[in-house]
């Protein structure tokens, strides 16, 4: 008896998986319909607990907090550079904020307008903010306390306090 059912259940899924890739607009809004009902279901039966919140979001205000803090052009923070692994690769004392070296200070793209009779907006790359074109760098970088620029485009860990890492560093950079 069990087998039927299971062997039924399957049917059933194979045929409206098939079924729901050639499904019209009508069946589509029927689905989104029935989803939508099942969503106010499940917020009937957990609402959104506003009234124990007062009016606050921690996780708004921590978003702050950092914005703050990292905003802060004399901020003092500790970069710990690291292997895939985990270990501590080298570590520096930096004064401003980490950034992506991706940022650019223009728009990323340009809108073109190929018609000249009629409206039809076209967005393209545009050339970065060094005039030229490409993909974006996967790093960060900083500055050190002495002005070093620094950019890396592997694992780190910052931090507003020096931590005690138990790995040795295996890379130490002296700056004169």
């Amino acid at each position: 008896m069990k087998t039927r059912h299971v062997a039924a259940a399957m049917a059933a899924v194979v045929l409206l998986t098939a079924a729901g890739s050639c499904d019209s607009a009508e069946d589509r809004k029927a689905a989104q319909a029935v989803s939508g009902d099942q969503q106010k279901r499940y917020e009937a039966a957990d609402p959104f607990p506003a009234a124990a919140l007062n009016g606050r979001s921690l996780e708004r205000k921590n978003i702050a907090e950092r914005l703050v803090r990292y905003n802060d052009p004399k901020k003092i923070s500790y970069i710990y550079l690291l292997a895939e692994n985990g270990q501590v690769i080298s570590y520096f004392t930096i004064k401003g904020k980490v950034s992506n070296a991706g940022s650019q200070l223009l728009p990323e793209d340009d809108i073109l307008d190929p018609c000249s009779a009629d409206y039809c907006p076209m967005a393209v790359d545009s050339a970065g903010d060094d005039g030229s074109y490409g993909p974006d760098e996967n790093s960060i970088f900083f500055f050190t306390t002495n002005g070093t620029l620094v950019e890396w485009d592997g694992l780190y860990l910052l931090s507003d306090r020096p931590l005690e890492i138990k790995t040795p560093v295996s890379l130490v950079a002296e700056v004169k």
